[in-house]
This record gives structure tokens, sequence and C-alpha cells, in this order.
């Protein structure tokens, strides 16, 4: 093709002919005039920088990435994290929650484990599938590859924490006052609380009767829990009033609120009181005729739709009866034939009295400022206390103590030294 003939690629376009031959440099192409003097001149080509002016940055070593990356390790610090800040973790860190979501089924178990073993037994997920999620990794369940297995959450964790919180808070609270119990009834409490929080008679009759959950011991320690509630709320300084409270207070969905009682946060006012009865009896239950402004909804301030509620079958209006959780114990521990009444005066002295030597055993305190509970060594009255007021109403009758034997002086030792050297039958006379 001619060069100077017209090109079909345009006027300003340049064709392969202008390349004089292959061993042309690039360089000189690129710097090549071209055949238009019209056209601008290329002088360099802008290319980017291959190799770097500085060279890679240096990583500092993080100690928490570490941790987290190392699959023992991670174990480890999980299950010891506080619950606000595994929340906080979860929450702001991609790799803890990736790493979170692998393991997810064994760091929830043992995390709940390590912070609460009782609760976390007796509360357990089979008891609340309500509590578990599908798993983020989507295993499969058993036989089922369609479907992800459900397995506790986090939020199941919170709920075994919070009640576990509260029946400790219960125990101490009654310890300090001194109604002691042993090691076991905290998990006793706990099973408790789920009789509590299921609202079938079905499903609570089924749970108590069951010998491998609830066992003979089991209910007979519920009935010293029982003795000791009732004593706390009779007591005639520190008591809140009558021994009904303590049915009102078990007939309730949860044991929140008679920790909030025992701990003073909730006012035992007469009007909430039976607010509070009104909810939770039905009128069957209730004296109507010595008060019969509880029959009525515009005196006692609560909605007839709120009436006997906690009583009702699945907590609702209108619904059949449903026997307190406390009644339906009682009667399993009569069906059982445990006979409880036999232990009546044990319960009482339980955490007063030592079993063997029959002293005052000295009550927990907590003084006033201070986190700690502390364990007197001696029991009050102590023992110069008890003598001193022994001595002052003496006094104060006029009641002469026994006269104090005199000590035994040496000849008294030497002859009955002598007698007791001496043949059987033969005696030393003066």
């Amino acid at each position: 093709m001619n060069a100077n003939s017209g090109s079909s690629k345009g006027p300003n376009k340049r064709t392969a002919d202008n390349i004089e031959g292959d061993d042309v440099p690039q360089k000189a192409i690129a710097v090549a005039i071209p055949q238009n003097p019209s056209l601008p001149r290329i002088l360099h080509r802008h290319q980017h920088r291959t190799r770097p002016i500085a060279g890679p940055a240096n990583l500092i070593f993080n100690v928490y990435k570490a941790i987290i990356r190392h699959t023992n390790l991670f174990f480890q610090f999980a299950i010891r994290l506080e619950p606000q800040a595994m929340d906080d973790l979860l929450a702001i860190d991609k790799e803890f929650h990736y790493r979170f979501n692998i393991y997810n089924t064994s760091i929830i178990t043992d995390y709940a484990k390590y912070h609460a073993p009782d609760a976390a037994y007796v509360f357990s997920p089979q008891v609340y599938p309500e509590m578990t999620i599908s798993d983020p990794m989507l295993r499969p369940m058993d036989g089922r590859s369609w479907l992800a297995r459900d397995i506790p959450s986090i939020r199941w964790t919170k709920m075994v924490f919070y009640r576990d919180g509260v029946v400790r808070e219960i125990l101490t609270r009654l310890a300090l006052e001194g109604h002691r119990f042993p090691k076991r009834m905290n998990r006793v409490l706990m099973l408790f609380w789920i009789v509590m929080d299921k609202n079938t008679t079905s499903w609570r009759k089924a749970f108590l009767r069951d010998k491998e959950i609830w066992s003979d011991n089991d209910l007979i320690l519920f009935h010293m829990f029982l003795v000791k509630l009732d004593m706390r709320f009779s007591d005639p300084i520190l008591g809140n009033g009558v021994c009904e409270l303590s049915h009102l207070f078990l007939l309730q969905s949860s044991l929140t609120m008679l920790n909030e009682v025992l701990s003073g946060r909730l006012d035992l006012s007469y009007d909430n009181i039976t607010d509070l009865m009104i909810r939770s009896y039905r009128q069957e239950d209730l004296d109507i005729e010595a008060h019969p402004w509880m029959d009525n909804d515009l005196e006692n301030g609560v909605p007839e739709e709120h009436w006997g509620l906690m009583s009702q079958e699945e907590w609702g209006m209108w619904k059949p009866r449903m026997e307190p959780a406390l009644d339906m114990l009682i009667l399993e521990t009569a069906r059982r034939g445990l006979h409880p009444q036999k232990h009546l005066l044990d319960f009482v002295t339980y955490g007063f009295v030592h079993e063997e030597t029959g002293q005052n055993l000295p009550a927990p305190m907590k003084w006033r400022g201070e986190r700690d509970v502390v364990l007197p060594r001696e029991a009050w009255p102590m023992e110069e206390v008890r003598t001193g007021v022994i001595v002052k109403l003496d006094k104060l009758w006029g009641v002469q103590g026994e006269k104090k034997e005199a000590d035994a002086t040496r000849e008294d030792i030497e002859m009955v030294d002598r007698d007791e050297a001496l043949p059987a039958g033969m005696m030393m006379t003066e």
C-alpha cells in the first residue's frame, strides 16, 4: 500500500506500513517522529513502578491474635472470658467470631460449665429448646443431612448465669441470717425453678415423678428449704410477715421475686401483696366473704382478665386449673411415703446447733461496707458473755451458785494411790 494514498483507518491513524522492520528497537519506535508533523511527539511513556521504594512493614507481635490463632490456647482463653467481654469480642472481632463458630458447641458448653457448673447441668439445652439456634457452620443433624443441627446459644449461657446468680444470692441471704443448708441445696433449688418455669400440670407431674431427676433426698432437702424460709418470714425481728408468703412467692414463674424480697429490693406493702395474690390465686382460693373488695376489679385495681393467671394452665385467661408447683412437690413426697415430718427438728436446728456437741454454731456475718462474708470463730453468745449474764441473773434473784470443790491435797492423792495398789477387797481405813 502506498503511504501517500488514503488509509482506511483515517488520516490520523498509523498503519503497520509505517514500521520499517522488526529489528527496529522498541525505544526507537516510541520516539519515532510521525509522518504527519502536526501530531505530538512522544518522548516518554509512563509505567507503574514495579519495585516499591519502601520495604515491607515490620509487623508488631500481637498477643491476642497469637492466642486466638492457637487452637488449644483459644479454647482456654474463650471459656475464661467474662460474659460482657465475650459479647464484646463476638461483636467487634470478625476473626474471633469465625473461630468461635467453628467450635461453637464445645466452647459454649465448656463456657457455661466453667462459670456455673450446677446451673449448666440443670438448665440443659434439652430442657429449653427455645434457647438453641441452628449451627452457623451448617453441620447436619444425625441422619438428616438436609437439616442443620440445633446448638446452644449465647442467650442460653446468659440464662444459666442469671439463674445461678439468683439461686446463690437466695441461699447467701438466708445463710447470713443463720439459715444454712447442705451443699446439695443449690442444685435442688434450681430443679424446682424448672418446675416453676413450666406452665402445664402434665409437664410438672412428669418432671417431679422422674426419680432420676428428683431423688428422695432432693425432696427431703426441699422441705428443709421450706421450713427455713418460713422461719425467715415469721422471724419477729427480720421477718416480713407470715409463713404463707413462702407459698405465694414459690407460686410464681421464677425465683426472681423471692430474691427481690429477701434482698429488700421489693417493698412488701399491703397493696403490693394483695395485688400479687389476686394475680396468683383463683377466686375460689381466696376468702371473698371476709374481703369482698378482692372480687371487684374497680376496688382492687387488677383487671379481671389477670385474675388467677398463675394458677391456670399455660397462664392463660379462662384456662383450666393448674396445681401450684409447691403443692405438687408436697404431694409427690407423700406419694413416695418419705414422711418429712419426722425430720422437722433436724430442719430447724441444722446450721444453728452442732450435731455431735450440741453447741451453738457461729453464723456468717457481712459487715456494712465490706464485700466479704466473715465467719466468727465462736458462736454468739460467747462464753464470757454467757457466764457474765448468768452471774448477774443469780445476783438479781438471790440465787447462790454451787460451792466450788476444794482442790485435792497431796495426802488425798497418796491415799488413793495406796488404795489402788492393795489387793481387791482390802481397803485402807483411817
